[in-house]
């Protein structure tokens, strides 16, 4: 039986946590397209325009966050990624109140003024939010021959929860408390998912 860098509950809080952000990941990639299509229309071009945020986001997080998860490997890494997240999704939250189309009057050209939205409301919490990632597969692996294993176990979880996350966002919250209600609720989720990966590191300790 393969040894685990940390004891069983803690492995499962991480497994839990990679199921949960993958919901986030992309639910939240659904409601950055309901932020931004009122603002610049369905078309190709918005989505094309949250598909490569999104993406590079994720692509930034991955890096940082591996390089950061080998220097790092802790819980409380993990929490200061979520509380990052969900302060971030706390201000998104409050640019949708008006902030944000103040902000694309400002800039010349429509196909500008999409880029530079799509990345203010999606970049930086699909950034940090994909930092948890390696972290997760750090944290749980010990022996490396099971490194293939462990990471593709724990990347099929998030797929996973990308999956639920795009489904149930899409068909189920949009249409019944709208976008701001959801990010407000994904911010606070993070908030306390935070918590509980910070007590995590003290009983650890």
């Amino acid at each position: 039986m393969e040894r685990l860098a940390v004891g069983r509950g803690a492995a499962l809080f991480v497994v839990v946590d990679v199921a949960t952000l993958g919901f986030i990941t992309l639910g939240f990639e659904m409601v950055a397209s309901r932020i931004l299509t009122p603002l610049f229309g369905g078309t190709i071009y918005t989505w094309a325009t949250i598909i490569s945020i999104v993406v590079a986001g994720l692509m930034a997080g991955y890096f940082i966050g591996g390089v950061f998860a080998d220097r790092h490997p802790s819980f409380a890494f993990a929490a200061l990624i979520k509380l990052v997240a969900a302060a971030y999704l706390f201000l998104v939250f409050l640019l949708t109140a008006g902030g944000l189309e103040a902000l694309i009057n400002r800039i010349p050209g429509e196909i500008t003024a999409l880029f530079a939205s799509g990345f203010v409301v999606s970049f930086p919490p699909l950034l940090v939010l994909g930092m948890y990632a390696p972290l997760s597969v750090r944290l749980i692996l010990r022996d490396p021959a099971n490194a293939g294993k462990v990471a593709g176990g724990l990347f099929a979880i998030s797929s996973l929860g990308n999956i639920v996350g795009i489904i149930v966002t899409t068909f189920l919250l949009i249409p019944t408390i709208g976008t701001r209600a959801i990010t407000l609720g994904f911010a606070t989720f993070l908030v306390l998912s935070g918590l509980a990966s910070t007590a995590t590191e003290v009983m650890r300790k």
